[in-house]
Order: C-alpha cells, then structure tokens, then sequence
C-alpha cells in the first residue's frame, strides 16, 4: 500500500509496514560499512537504556522531594528533545478500523505530529482522547520504536441524524450519542430527527414503526416538540401530530387517513392523532367555505350500487 504524507507523516494502512526496497548488483559492504551499522545500533540502544535510567531516576526524585520538580521536568525537556534529535520520533502511522472518524478529529486526538520523542509519547493518554472522540467505542494505541505508532479502532454504527439547536446535521448511534456532523450529506438516507431530546427517543420512535417500513420511508422529519409530541413532516408535504410514545393504534389511523383519497381532495395540512379516540384534520387553507367542503365530502356516504332486487 502506497505511503501519502500528511503533517511529515507517511501514513498507511492496516496492516501495512512499509515498502522494502533492495538493489542488486555493486560492490558488496565492505566491512568497515557492516561495522558502522552495527556501531549505529549500539548506540541507539544504550541512548535508550539510558534515558530509561535517567527517567527512573527522575521519578524517584520526584517522589522524594516535591522541590526537584521543576529541575526534573526541564531535564526531562532536554532528554526528550535528545531522543527527538536521536531518530525517536513519529513519522510512521498505521491505522485500523478507521471509516468515519474523520483524519482531522484522528490526528487532533493523537496529537500528531507530535514534536516530542517517541521514547516520551504517552499511549494511555492517547487511548483516553480517542474514546472522547464520538465515532470511537473502542481504541488501542501502541509505539514501534523507533520511529512507528499503531492504532487499532472500533467505530459506532451509525443510526440516524438529528438536527441539533444550532440547526446543524449530526449523525447518531442507537444509543442517542452525537458521533459527529454529517458534513458532505453522506448519511441523508438515514432518518432525520429534531427537537430537543429527539435524539435520545430515536430509537423508540424507529422501533415503533417495524413491520410498517414503507410508512416509515414516507417520513421527511420527525422532530419532537416541548418533550410532549412528535410533529412529523412526510414527504408528500402532510404534517402528523404523534404521541411521545407512538402506539399501534396511532399508526393503523394513519395508514388509514393515507390510504382515504378523500383527504388529499379536500387539501388537509396536518392530521392530528395524539389522542387515542380522537382524528383532528386541519385544512391547509380553513376557510369557512372550505371547511364546508372538507366536511361534506369526508361525512358523505357514498350512493349504493344498483342491481337486481333479491
């Protein structure tokens, strides 16, 4: 998989470890080339015993004495900045299980780039920023010294959207938590809730409508007014006043109210059914002349067909 820079970083992907190169042909190392590689190694791994040392000693003294601090921490300052100079920072990155969390929100969480050594780069609290970060349920952070980090990721599953007070589109999971914006309207097949507190009754009002999804596709908006009902727009352009807690009953009114012709002829704009013995029908336009018709026409009987006497 090809390496792309982002921030001095080549990142790539799960699983990943890079591009081997090798040539063939030329004159072989000689063994004053093989002895200086072998010397560099050397030396990188008693630069790290030895900061090891030095930060174990620096935390001892911080323990005994509350007054060696601020030496401790610019000492620290200095190995870590050694360490950076020595090769130990990150300019590898490889990422798993990562689909929506956008790369920004990612790299904000870790840090990257980060400027320090890799030798003092903290996977715990990396760990703990990544679980902040609402696309993330679960996360595993990891160093490669000297120079690779590894993250591992479980995302939530998206549910719906919901349109928060600031009128911007949020994506949701199940459970009623933001997982972040839908910038670019990659979710707008999901349904779409608002109101406050409407994310956290998504589920419920989803869930009362299986085994009527082709009703449930006719919902444009489902937004949940003052916490006490839902007003819900469809898609032909009629609003639907819902309890809080949509039931059965409500639902089989409503196929029935859509399934009557009559109700489209007379130009009703909302149909009210938060009361389980009662269907309000409210004109588009209520005049007194059409409220005549409306009422004509939705209470006439229809004449019965004509046949033989039996």
């Amino acid at each position: 998989m090809r390496a792309f820079g982002v921030g001095g970083f080549r990142l790539w992907g799960s699983g990943s470890r890079g591009v081997k190169s090798s040539t063939k042909g030329g004159a072989a190392a000689s063994w004053l080339s093989v002895a200086e590689a072998y010397a560099e190694r050397a030396s990188a791994a008693g630069f790290v015993l030895s900061m090891l040392f030095l930060a174990a000693t620096a935390v001892y003294a911080i323990n005994v004495s509350g007054a060696a601090k601020p030496y401790i921490a610019e000492f620290l300052a200095l190995a870590d900045q050694a360490g950076y100079d020595a090769g130990f920072k990150f300019d590898d990155l490889g990422v798993a299980g990562v689909k929506n969390t956008p790369q920004p929100v990612l790299f904000e969480a870790l840090k990257l780039p980060y400027r320090g050594s890799s030798l003092f780069y903290d996977t715990s609290e990396a760990r703990g920023r990544l679980l902040k970060v609402g696309w993330i349920e679960t996360a595993e952070v990891r160093r490669v010294l000297p120079a690779r980090l590894e993250v591992i990721v479980t995302e939530r599953i998206p549910f719906a959207r919901w349109e928060d007070g600031a009128r911007k589109i949020q994506v949701i999971s199940r459970d009623g938590r933001v997982l972040g914006p839908d910038e670019d309207g990659q979710f707008a097949l999901l349904s779409l809730f608002a109101g406050e507190g409407a994310a956290a009754e998504a589920q419920n009002f989803g869930d009362a409508f299986k085994g009527r999804e082709a009703l449930q596709r006719r919902i444009a908006r489902a937004e949940l007014v003052a916490g006490h009902f839902w007003s819900v727009k469809l898609e032909s352009g009629l609003t639907v006043k819902l309890p809080r807690k949509v039931t059965p009953l409500a639902l089989t009114r409503l196929d029935s109210i859509l399934a009557n012709p009559k109700v489209v002829s007379v130009g009703v704009g909302t149909v009210d059914l938060r009361l389980p013995n009662r269907t309000i029908l409210q004109l588009t336009e209520a005049t007194v002349a059409n409220r005549d018709k409306a009422a004509a026409v939705l209470t006439s009987v229809p004449p019965p067909r004509k046949g033989k006497n039996l």
